[in-house]
């Protein structure tokens, strides 16, 4: 990726390890210290799986294995999460590839005019210069954009619920599946027409100036297990943006509780562990599992 620094290019292999967009996963909030993430259970005779919404990037010192946690990690035989484990390496080709825009003007043209005051603030704040920003896809703008906020709060991928999930699995000898695959996952957003991508950056910008968006409210949600909070901290991402919510959200929940259907017709015991906002509101893994006739009791 001609003209990026390779700090730049490290950061971003690191937000893509962590998770393509955040906020589907906040600076002024006291640091969080315990955490009661939102896990549910869906049993039937001999199949239990249970759903535990995470957050990619978490701050120091979060004590988020509750004894309830706890319990599904130990009676798991397997765990399941959004992508695999990633080789840095591999990661960092595709990203290059991919997060690379072409024919795209200068990024403060593609928000409105009264937006680029607080484009340069935002760009600023997670250390991107404009020719930095220049060289990339919209999308890949508005991750490195929500990113900025979760290195503000002290945030890496290396404290994040699924690497420690991951660690935990792989020391006990059992199976790590996925959902989805890294090159799958960006492509989500790399697809997206540039109207989309242009809003999600918009959006992204809207974020680093709302105290009740963005990563602070998301950790805040997340840690609370208020699953309520957590569909409002990223509900006004898809407002009016129909495509937007569909590649994102809707069918990736879809996909993922078809998946779970499926599984409860086979024995065994399964630990799923993706983003917190794919687990709330009415368009969630949850709601739509409910309609399939499969329902996931609270336990935490």
């Amino acid at each position: 990726m001609t003209g990026l620094k390779a700090d730049f290019v490290r950061r971003l292999i690191t937000l893509a390890l962590g998770g393509a967009l955040l906020a589907l996963a906040g600076c002024g909030q006291p640091p969080v210290t315990r955490a009661h993430p939102a896990l549910f259970v869906a049993r039937d005779g001999d199949t239990t799986i249970w759903l535990l919404g995470t957050i990619h990037l978490l701050p120091d010192r979060v004590d988020w294995q509750t004894p309830a946690i706890t319990r599904a990690i130990n009676d798991a035989d397997m765990i399941v999460t959004e992508i695999p484990e990633q080789d840095p390496a591999a990661a960092s080709k595709m990203l290059e590839a991919m997060a690379r825009g072409e024919n795209l003007p200068p990024v403060v043209n593609r928000v409105a005019a009264s937006e680029r005051p607080a484009l340069l603030a935002a760009l600023d704040a997670a250390d991107i210069s404009l020719t930095e920003a220049d060289q990339l896809d919209s999308w890949a703008v508005a991750a490195f954009i929500s990113s900025g906020a979760a290195a503000a709060a002290g945030a890496s991928r290396s404290n994040g619920v699924e690497v420690a999930l991951s660690d935990t699995f792989k020391r006990a000898g059992k199976p790590h599946t996925a959902f989805e695959t890294l090159s799958g996952q960006l492509a989500l957003f790399d697809r997206l027409p540039e109207a989309d991508q242009r809003t999600l950056l918009t959006r992204s910008i809207a974020d680093t100036r709302n105290p009740k968006r963005g990563y602070q409210a998301t950790l805040a949600a997340w840690a609370s297990g208020d699953t309520r909070r957590i569909a409002a901290s990223f509900d006004p991402l898809f407002v009016d943006a129909p495509v937007l919510e569909e590649a994102l959200l809707i069918g990736r929940n879809r996909r993922w509780a078809g998946w779970i259907a499926g599984r409860m017709r086979q024995p065994g015991r399964v630990l799923v562990a993706v983003g917190a906002g794919h687990l709330a509101g009415p368009k969630s893994v949850i709601a739509m599992l409910a309609a399939r006739g499969i329902q996931a009791a609270r336990v935490q």
